[in-house]
This record gives structure tokens, sequence and C-alpha cells, in this order.
């Protein structure tokens, strides 16, 4: 018998084989997952366990980010992706070299004994089309629904005509009436809802905050839905905490919210059901709670309550699933917050946080002041008069707004209040002669008029028909005040040499400040539609976060510049907004106005 080798003989002898067959796998798995990695229609970025050094980019993010590869920082200044903690909390989205990015991050489970943190892996989607595609469909939306409004106008008009003509119609006929107007009734709900999610989206949907008692509105609100609580036999409750502070709302945006919160509690709760409605104050904002008894929400429909033209399956209540998200937009451009609890067969409740109204500072007097009022309808002009009698101006009034020039010319007048839709020569024709004039271009315009929303009158100063006298007289002592002071600058002194001429030329008449509590102190007086920032200021970011441009988004109403000596810091540059050479400042605040024309 043939001796064999000890080695073979022992059980171990196998262990270097499976080490081999175990890495041969792996290596396997290792170039499988590689090669699905690279094939990924999305882009990875995979980051050291210090979250900021890139450890790896596959072929689509080294596409779409150029600037990222092996060895770089996400934090470096030509990152466009924002701060790690906004896009692991959620979504990012970020326009880049003329892509509109969508942006996410996940931590990665560190190794045993490890790290704390086992980095960071970016996911970037190129969302261009999608973003295309929403801009058509917004379009698309509020062409509709603009020519669906002229039909509807002259439908309502004429059914409130026969219903005011009852007498010669049989009882079958009048109940035809009926059924036609709450049709129409629902058709312009449904039209307006449109108009308000395409302003919305087009960043031209106003709200004029200004320090309110924000139960008056909500009071309104009740006493016109009572009828309808009542006819369903639905009980409603109402809690008001004493000495609430003044909220910083805009009222008739506020009597929206809780329109559409009453509404949607009352259509989804059942006959002998209850709502309830709150009003309270915590930690420096106004707290509205709408609740209900009725059908309540699963967790899968509350995740999607907010979203546009959402309604819960098997929900045959009318609505068109655009309420709640209009709720929100409005919550949000107020500064303010929208959360909803719910759980199915029990009931609903909605919280809504807005702020409180700063301390309020006395405003220089304008008593004596001298203000033009033209309008065709010298009803409606002397109602304008009566109503700023508490602001002690003097004021003038014309019919004929062909003599309004004249007027100007030969008389100091410190603002003008002026209809739109006027005969023999309109306020935007009016508009235009005074900007054209350098000696009256400052006059500080109110435009007090049906046509709020028209694209012209961006820019000035706008009180809408109905006229609400506290917000005329607000508009126009503060029109008094700050002139026609619409554009902020936030810049650095060594700069006001470059832009002053450049804006001036433009005819823009401008506020300036140089950090970031200045113009919060500055907005809080004064509205403002644009603003220039300068990033080389101490901490743009907070100036950004201090600014409260009338509603607006900031990508759409804020211009970046900088000189050759002050590079966008970190914070800005992963804004994805551009950043242009203090020489092209005014050129592209022209592009900016241009575009908000059409």
């Amino acid at each position: 018998m043939r001796n064999r080798p000890i080695a073979a003989s022992l059980p171990w002898a196998v262990i270097p084989v499976t080490v081999v067959l175990a890495h041969r796998r792996l290596e396997r798995e290792r170039r499988r997952l590689a090669a699905i990695i690279d094939s990924l229609g999305d882009g990875l970025v995979v980051t050291e366990p210090d979250q900021a050094t890139i450890n790896a980019v596959n072929p689509r993010a080294r596409e779409l980010l150029p600037e990222l590869g092996p060895g770089g920082r996400i934090d470096a200044p030509e990152s466009p992706l924002p701060d790690v903690e906004q896009a692991l909390s959620d979504e990012a989205i970020v326009e880049h070299r003329g892509r509109t990015l969508a942006v996410r991050a996940a931590t990665l489970v560190p190794d045993r004994g490890g790290s704390s943190s086992g980095g960071v892996v970016w996911t970037i989607r190129d969302t261009t089309d999608r973003a295309r595609l929403e801009r058509a469909k917004s379009e698309f939306v509020a062409t509709a629904s603009h020519e669906l409004r002229s039909p509807l106008t002259s439908i309502k008009g004429f059914v409130e005509l026969l219903e005011r003509s009852p007498g010669s119609m049989s009882a079958r006929q009048r109940e035809f009436v009926e059924i036609i107007m709450r049709s129409t009734d629902r058709l312009v709900d449904l039209v307006n809802d449109l108009l308000d999610v395409a302003r919305i989206e087009a960043n031209r949907f106003e709200v004029n905050r200004r320090p309110i008692d924000v139960v008056e509105p909500v009071r309104e609100v009740l006493e016109l839905i009572a009828p309808r609580i009542a006819d369903k036999r639905q009980r409603l409750a109402t809690s008001i905490a004493p000495d609430l502070p003044l909220a910083f709302a805009d009222p008739g945006r506020v009597r929206q919210i809780v329109g559409n919160l009453v509404t949607n509690a009352h259509m989804y709760t059942p006959a002998e059901g209850e709502i309830e409605v709150s009003i309270s104050s915590e930690a420096q904002r106004i707290q509205i709670i709408v609740s209900d008894t009725g059908i309540g929400m699963t967790p899968e429909q509350v995740a999607h309550v907010f979203d546009r033209f959402y309604r819960g399956s098997g929900l045959a209540s009318p609505g068109t699933g655009l309420g709640l998200s209009i709720v929100k937009s409005l919550v949000e451009m107020h500064k303010g917050d929208v959360g909803v609890t719910s759980e199915a067969g029990r009931g609903t409740t909605f919280r809504v946080h807005l702020p409180t109204a700063p301390a309020e500072v006395e405003p220089p007097p304008i008593r004596g002041r001298r203000v033009l009022i033209v309008d065709d309808e010298r009803d409606i002009a002397e109602l304008i008069a009566r109503q700023l009698q508490p602001l002690r101006v003097e004021p003038t009034i014309v019919t004929d707004p062909r003599e309004v020039l004249d007027k100007l010319r030969t008389n100091a007048f410190d603002a003008v209040t002026l209809d739109v839709r006027m005969p023999h020569l309109n306020g935007l024709n009016v508009l235009r002669e005074i900007r054209t004039d350098p000696k009256l271009r400052p006059t500080p315009i109110v435009f007090v008029s049906v046509f709020s929303n028209r694209s012209e009158l961006t820019g000035e100063w706008v009180v809408s028909k109905p006229i609400d006298a506290d917000e005329l007289r607000r508009v126009v002592g503060a029109a008094v005040r700050a002139g026609r002071s619409r554009l902020l600058v936030v810049a650095r002194e060594v700069l006001r040499d470059a832009l002053v001429p450049a804006l001036a030329e433009l005819g823009i008449e401008l506020a300036w400040e140089t950090d970031a509590d200045a113009v919060a102190a500055r907005c809080a007086e004064s509205r403002f539609e644009l603003a220039i920032v300068d990033v080389g200021v101490a901490d743009p970011q907070k100036a950004l976060e201090a600014l409260d441009l009338r509603g607006r988004r900031l990508r759409r109403a804020v211009i970046l510049c900088t000189d050759d000596g002050a590079p966008a810091p970190p914070s800005i540059s992963r804004l994805g907004m551009d950043v242009v050479p203090v020489q092209r400042a005014a050129s592209a605040l022209t592009a900016v106005l241009e575009r908000e024309s059409h």
C-alpha cells in the first residue's frame, strides 16, 4: 500500500480550494453587479465614509454630472448637488446644464466594527422630459380654463335670468333650471380650481400677506357653509382660543384654505356626523384645525391626499381632486405648513399652521399726501376716496383717463389709483405713458381693478375689486411711503457703481440692502416683486431665505450675480440656480420681466 501525503489526509486540506471557489463566486457577483450599475438609466454617485469624498460614479452619472468624478468632493464649489441633509430627507430638484434633475441620497450601512457611517449613495434621475410635459400640461389647463370661462359666464347669467322669471315656467321646467344651475356652479368651481393650479405653477398666484385677525375670515366661511351642513343634518362646532395674536396672512387666501377644508369635511362626513373647527396659537404660529367624524382614509390615501387630481378609490362624492392640493400650495406660500391624520371609518383631522404677524412698526404718516383717483365710474371713484379718508390724504377724482397725464404734469401727486378697463384710453395705456415720461416714471401706481391678475401689472401695486377697504388703505399707504421700489438689491457696496446705472436705464426704482437681517426688515415693511442677490455678501443663503417676494418662488424671481472676486459659495452652487456676472444682471432682470409678461 502506497503512503499518502499527510496533508492530503487532513480535513483542512480542502480549505484553499473552498476559498478559491468562494472568491470566484464573489468575483462573478461583483462583475454582475457592476454591469447592472453601469447599465442603469439613473446616475449613481457613491462617497467614502466621510460622506463628501467621491468613491465611484457610474457612466450615467458621468454623463449628467461631468464635474464629479472619483476623488472629487460632493461639496466642491462646482458640484451642483444639494446639501446631503436635504437630499437624505426628501427628493431635491436641481436645474443643471439645461436639464432638470431629481436627486435623492441614502446612507450606506457601515461594515461591522467600522466607522459610524458607510458613506452615501446619491441617485440622480433626469426628469427633463417629465418637467417639459408638466409645463405643457399646465399651459393646456390654463388655456382650456380661460376658454371655458367665457361661455360659462354666459350660461350662468342666462340661467339666473330664467330663475328670476319662475312664473313663465312649469314646475318641471323650474326643476330643470335648478339642475342646470347646480351643474353650472360645479363647472365654475372646477374651472376656478384649474385656473388656481395653473397660476400657482406659473408663479403668478398673488398672496398679499398682512397682519389680520384670522377669526374673521374663518367665521365668514362657516356662515356661508352652515346652511349646507344643516341640510345634511351635520353638526358644526367651533372652538376659538381667547387673546389670539394677529396672523401674517392674506385674508382672501385664508378663506380659500378654510373653505376647501370645511367643504372637504362636509362632503366626506355622513348625515348626523360632526365637523369641528378650532383656532389657537402655539410657538409663534396660528393653528387652524378642521376635524370630522367622516369616513376617514387609509394610510395609502393619506400619503396621496395633497396630490393633484387624487381622489381615493371607491369615493363617489363630487369633487375635482384639486382642493387639498391648492390648500397645501397656499399654506406654503404663507410660509406655513399643513398636515393630516386620519383613520378609516373614524374621521380625519387637518392642521394648518400660519405665522403670526411681526411686531408692528408705526409707519410714517401720509397725512396731506395727494392721491389722484382715476375711474370712469364716478360712484366707484368716490367710494375709493371715502375709503382713503382714514389716511387723511387729499384725493382728486378724474373720470376721463385722457385727462390723467395733463393732471400729473401740472400738479404734484404722491400716488395714482387706476382702473384697467376704461373707455377712450384703458389703464394699461395710461401706465405706459406714465412710465415712458422720465418725470412721471417714479409715481406709484395702484391698480384697483377686477383684472388684478393681468401679467401686464407685474411689478405694480394692485388691489382687486370688489374692494377690501383695509387692503386699499394698506396698499396706497405702502405705495406712497415706498414709491415704486419693486426691486430689492442685496449686494456689497462695491457693486453699486456697476448695478445702479444699468438698472436706472430700465426705469426701475430699487431698494438696496447689504445683509440678511436688513432684508428681512425691509420685506416686512415693503412689497417687492423681484430681487438681485450678490453671492459675495455675508451668508447669501440666509439672505435668500429672508426674501419675501409677494408669494413668488425664488427660482423665478431672483437674479444671482457676482464679480470676479467673489465665487459662489457651495451652499449657493447646490441650489442649481445660475449665477450671472454683475455686468449682465440688468439684462437678466429684463429677461425675467419679459418672460412674466407672456
